[in-house]
Parts: C-alpha cells; sequence; structure tokens
C-alpha cells in the first residue's frame, strides 16, 4: 500500500493548547492487548503523515506489533475501531478549544486511511463532513455532541469532561445574552408603541372629532396626554373610578382606532 508522509502544522508548537493536551492525555493511556496496540499503531502509521516528537515513544511501544503478527487489525465498534481512532488523531487530528468553536479535524494524506475513517465514524453515527485541501483529505467534525462522543470514543475522559464544562458554560451565557436581547427588544418595542399612541391620541384631541368621543373615551384620553411616561396599568389606576389594565388598553386602542380613520 504506497502512503505519502506530510508533517502536519498543528503537531508544531503552533498546535492549540486543548488538542496538545487532548494527546497528552490519550498518549499516556496504556494498552494492554496485543491486537489493540496494533488497532493504536494502525491508525498512527496508515494516515501517512509524518510522526511528531512527541508521539514517537508512543509509536514506538506498539507499531513493533504490526510486523509481530499477520493477522489483520482489529475494528471492532467495541474496542478496536477505537483504538484505530484514537491513533488516527493522535497522528493527524486536532480539536479545536471548545471557548472558541466546536471542531475536529482529522486530515489523513493517505485516501485508503480517509475511506476507513469515515467508515468507522459513520459506524458511531457520528456526523462529519468532507473536504480536499491539495493533497490532504479534511474531514470535520463541528456538532457539539459529536465532538463530545468522539473524545470519549478515543478514551480522552478528562478532556470530555472540560470540552462538556465550557461547552455548558457557553450555552449558560448564549441563554443570557439571547434573553437580555430579547428583553431589550421588547422594551425598544414598547417604547416605539408608547410614542406612536401619544402622538395619534394627541392628534385626535387637538381635532374637532375630540368634542364627539364618548365620555370614557374622552377621559381616558386626558389621563394619558397628562401622564405620558405612565405603563397602561398606571394609566388605568388613575382613572376615577380606577379601571384595570384590560379595561384601559381596551379605551387607548378605541381612541387608536378612531384616529388612524381620521
Amino acid at each position: 500500500m504506497k502512503q505519502k508522509s506530510r508533517q502536519i502544522p498543528e503537531s508544531s508548537g503552533s498546535e492549540p493548547s486543548f488538542s496538545k493536551s487532548v494527546k497528552a492525555e490519550v498518549a499516556a493511556l496504556p494498552v494492554k492487548k496485543s491486537e489493540d496496540r496494533r488497532s493504536l499503531a494502525s491508525g498512527i502509521i496508515m494516515p501517512g503523515t509524518a510522526i511528531g516528537t512527541e508521539l514517537s515513544e508512543v509509536l514506538a511501544k506498539c507499531k513493533d506489533e504490526l510486523s509481530k503478527s499477520q493477522e489483520k487489525i482489529s475494528l471492532d465498534p467495541k474496542s478496536g475501531a477505537r483504538y484505530f481512532l484514537r491513533g488516527v488523531f493522535l497522528s493527524c487530528g486536532y480539536v479545536t478549544d471548545p471557548k472558541a468553536a466546536y471542531r475536529i479535524e482529522l486530515r489523513p494524506v493517505n485516501p485508503d486511511a480517509a475511506e476507513v475513517i469515515t467508515g468507522i465514524l459513520s459506524g458511531y453515527d457520528l456526523p462529519y463532513t468532507e473536504a480536499d485541501r491539495g493533497d490532504v483529505h479534511a474531514i470535520y467534525i463541528r456538532n457539539g455532541d459529536a465532538v463530545s462522543d468522539f473524545l470519549g470514543l478515543i478514551g480522552a475522559s478528562t478532556a470530555r469532561l472540560n470540552f462538556e464544562s465550557i461547552r455548558t458554560e457557553r450555552e449558560v451565557y448564549s441563554n443570557i445574552n439571547r434573553a437580555v436581547n430579547c428583553d431589550s427588544g421588547n422594551t425598544g418595542r414598547q417604547a416605539e408603541a408608547a410614542v406612536r399612541r401619544g402622538e395619534l391620541i394627541g392628534k385626535l384631541m387637538a381635532s374637532p372629532e375630540a368634542e364627539k368621543l364618548p365620555k370614557s373615551l374622552y377621559e381616558a384620553a386626558v389621563v394619558h396626554q397628562k401622564n405620558p411616561g405612565a405603563s397602561i396599568a398606571e394609566l388605568g389606576a388613575m382613572m376615577n373610578p380606577p379601571i384595570g389594565k384590560s379595561g384601559m388598553n381596551h379605551r387607548l386602542t378605541r381612541l387608536i382606532e378612531i384616529a388612524e380613520s381620521m
């Protein structure tokens, strides 16, 4: 099987610190079974990317399993496939800091590896997208749930907890911002409606039509003009006798209808 070798920039010092911590965590995990070591080694080697110095020790510990045995690597979803994905991530993957975005990117050079990777992701029902970037076939996981599930699959338990903690915090702030924006929008619309109501009622009271108004509507218009900043409920309480918010709103609505029909 012909493989190309290409150094991936994200394996350098410019790689996000969160991604580095994930790789450090999974690289330190023990792999007891020889078949799992073969799956891990295959995941590291098969993508065809150059292995960084930080992975050389991991690779040295497990790649001899491939040469010692003629057995096919295991891609069993309960075990082997997880180790294979772990190796792929160590070799050609990175995860964006969740404070900025939810994304995992795998960039194998070997097209056969790309096909195996996408097959495994589909088997785990992890949504992904693909894009060709030169001689690299990029595989993206952008869904927050899928990113969390991927971290769990490759054994990055601590990183997954940190990811979920940051994700929860972001969602809380997002919900707060939406609520604040909604309240601000409602307040703005209410203010605009009050100004419009005042203009129409003022127009009506300055016209001959004011003398034709029923007493209840005329008194409501006078109270409104004398207290332009009051809420509808407050205006209703100022009436003599006081009326509820619904009753006051009904009278103001009728005044606006009359003014608009002029």
